[in-house]
């Protein structure tokens, strides 16, 4: 079986999985107790604080560990929204945002927060026209993902940031997709998520960075854990393992992205030459590894069936989306129509993809659209 949905999950690392037995074994203590077991596993806990923090030019102090990217994105927005809702309570966000994001933004609705969608182009990008006229008095916080998960559009944070930070604008963004694989700007966030299992760490932890010179407002009232951000003992050993993934795979993604550009590249052009087929999101300002395409007349579940049936794994758009009968919500932003929306795929390479991957997908693609296709 050929596995081709690196964005939904990564299979976990040699590294990764040997670092959590050792820290499993050794420091299972409570890192909130008192006592030695305790205290080790603190001090463990205190070690890959700083070297994830260490790998985003972060402080320890401003990482917070959660159970997921995900819970991340929700906790970040709603603990800076609910500490600066004395300063306005409309927020900035896109249709194109990981689910996680907007469960937090219709939470914050229910809180008597309003919220602007902000239009993106017909690659999923934020203009700076569009951001400026979204922009009111009351407007304290901005959330825009690093890249779109179904898409593959990066976008400019840079730019985005400077109009916020010019706008005394909080700006969150989910680094999910991103983080250990394109470089982040940091320095124009206000917080940020991430994620181990994106980088062949376990699931189950992600972690949120805010800023220390920001206030932020606990979700859960008493909560102890984590500088009272999150609730629940905290997990050392998938901690320990996601930084130990984070440590093992930068030090090769420079490397490996480029050898994964080289065969979406490949891929596209192999790809191109079928009239069914269309992509999607940014041609170039994009993940590396990621192809969003469409198969023109063909719904997205035949085809990842299909592919499936063939011994190819794939996805119709988000993990996090598995299961629901809408189409991506990032697709009909950028102007699709349902029907097209439906049609949508995603292929994402990683670690394991091979040349003769890529040999298998187009041929497989080729196949489908000769058997159902009207393009």
């Amino acid at each position: 079986m050929i596995y081709l949905d690196y964005s939904a999950t990564t299979p976990m690392s040699d590294e990764a999985l040997q670092a959590y037995q050792k820290a499993a074994n050794n420091f299972f203590g409570n890192s909130n107790s008192l006592h030695q077991f305790g205290q080790e596993a603190e001090q463990v806990l205190y070690l890959s604080r700083k070297s994830l923090s260490a790998s985003l030019d972060m402080q320890p102090s401003e990482c917070y560990f959660t159970g997921s990217g995900s819970e991340a994105n929700f906790l970040a927005l709603i603990s800076l929204a609910l500490a600066y809702q004395h300063k306005g309570k409309h927020i900035l966000t896109t249709r194109c945002e990981h689910h996680s994001v907007l469960q937090a933004i219709y939470y914050l609705q229910t809180q008597g927060f309003s919220v602007t969608y902000v239009p993106v182009d017909k690659f999923g990008l934020i203009t700076k026209k569009a951001l400026l006229e979204s922009i009111q008095e009351e407007t304290i916080l901005a959330t825009f993902a690093h890249a779109n998960s179904e898409l593959g559009t990066v976008q400019n944070l840079a730019m985005l940031g400077k109009i916020l930070a010019m706008k005394k604008i909080l700006f969150h963004s989910d680094c999910v997709q991103t983080y250990g694989k394109l470089k982040i700007p940091v320095e124009y966030l206000s917080s940020l998520s991430i994620s181990a299992h994106k980088i062949y760490g376990p699931k189950g932890i992600g972690a949120a960075f805010i800023r220390s010179t920001l206030h932020w407002q606990s979700f859960l009232k008493g909560t102890t854990h984590e500088y009272g951000f999150r609730p629940g003992t905290v997990d050392v050993p998938s901690v320990v393992s996601f930084a130990t993934a984070a440590e093992t795979y930068l030090q090769e993604s420079e490397a490996d992205m480029k050898r994964l550009l080289n065969l979406r590249i490949r891929t596209i052009e192999a790809l191109s030459m079928n009239p069914s087929v269309v992509f999607e999101g940014h041609p170039t300002q994009r993940l590396p590894f990621h192809i969003g395409m469409r198969l023109k007349g063909i719904e997205g579940q035949l085809v990842m069936l299909e592919c499936n049936r063939k011994g190819i794994a794939i996805s119709t758009g988000s993990a996090c989306r598995a299961g629901q009968t809408a189409p991506p919500q990032s697709l009909l932003a950028i102007g699709r129509t349902t029907e097209e929306a439906h049609e949508f795929i995603r292929i994402t390479f990683g670690k394991m993809t091979k040349d003769e991957d890529v040999e298998a997908l187009t041929k497989c693609i080729s196949e489908i659209t000769t058997n159902y296709g009207n393009g």
